[in-house]
């Protein structure tokens, strides 16, 4: 799957007040949408000495992701502010069954290139075509609607959005069952004992770190050596009775929505995408070239990634606290 946020990914208010992530997850098509833009960060092309030949970089570390929370530390983060979560709603005498995530903060995903560089597996494509491997699971249902007290105490908010995120100001004070909500409510509470901050996303990831995977990418998409190994690639296609311009065309073909993903023609068409890529090491090529241009950026930026990294593993421990308490 594309392991950036999609734009579309936001809070959602659901009947019963209780705010579910729309989370960046496994979807059934991986499409050039699921990468955001970064934040103009500049950057020349920079110098390559070798690339290696890569079919699937499934196993391969992006540079970036040093600076990122791992797949297992979001994980214990997510269950930290669940268990104290549940501990404020305590006091005030509720259970709290699904605590709101703040948005950016929830990552399924188990590495940054997992499905980035789309279909790469021939016996894979051959099988699922441009559809993912595990299907992805349902959304789940809508929680029983919850009295206002409930909301205030969870959010600070009757209507129970969240309210500590960037740009407001946490909602809370209010007496429920003789307790005094805390500033955005017990999600605001558990978020800041875990040391979540605007600067850290509000405990997932850094907007630099964020910004930094964003603009690598976007600067692969129109470096020549990538743009020559596209060519490369769609000539191939061509000779198999396929025409796209880029890999990334063949995965967003609007025809896959009416045949579907992992309809005969998708497979057939996957199988050839990935055949050629392994052929002309598009892979090897476009992980290099994106991984340099993450390198360049960390290296210009790397007083404030070293800030970053040090937050990261406080909320780290902050998390393996809250877990053994």
């Amino acid at each position: 799957m594309a392991t950036h946020a999609s734009p579309s990914s936001r809070p959602r208010l659901l009947t019963g007040g209780a705010i579910l992530l729309l989370t960046a997850g496994c979807t059934s098509t991986t499409t050039s949408a699921d990468k955001p833009a970064g934040a103009g960060l500049v950057v020349a092309p920079p110098s390559i000495s070798a690339v290696p030949t890569i079919v699937q970089a499934e196993d391969k570390a992006l540079p970036i992701e040093a600076y990122l929370l791992t797949s297992e530390q979001n994980r214990q983060t997510v269950a930290a502010r669940n268990i104290l979560t549940d501990r404020c709603m305590a006091r005030f005498g509720f259970t709290s069954t699904e605590p709101p995530l703040p948005p950016g903060t929830a990552r399924s995903d188990a590495n940054l290139t997992q499905r980035r560089y789309f279909v790469t597996n021939v016996t894979e494509a051959a099988q699922y075509g441009y559809g993912a491997k595990t299907p992805v699971s349902g959304e789940k249902p809508s929680p029983a609607p919850q009295p206002p007290a409930y909301l205030l105490a969870l959010t600070g908010s009757p209507d129970g959005s969240l309210s500590f995120l960037p740009g407001q100001t946490p909602q809370g004070g209010q007496d429920v069952n003789g307790q005094k909500v805390p500033p955005g409510g017990c999600v605001g509470e558990a978020s800041g004992k875990l040391g979540a901050t605007e600067a850290n996303g509000n405990g997932g990831d850094a907007q630099l770190s964020r910004d930094i995977k964003n603009t690598g990418w976007e600067k692969s998409l129109t470096d020549a050596r990538l743009l020559a190994a596209f060519s490369a690639w769609s000539d191939c296609m061509k000779a198999k009775g396929y025409d796209y311009p880029t890999p990334i065309a063949a995965t967003d073909d609007p025809q896959w929505q009416t045949l579907g993903v992992s309809s005969e023609k998708a497979r057939q068409t996957a199988t050839a995408d990935a055949t050629c890529k392994a052929e002309h090491n598009v892979v090897g090529i476009w992980y290099t070239v994106e991984s340099a241009y993450e390198t360049a950026l960390i290296e210009q930026n790397a007083e404030a990634l070293r800030a970053i990294k040090q937050d990261i593993d406080k909320r780290v421990k902050l998390a393996a606290e809250a877990l053994a308490s």
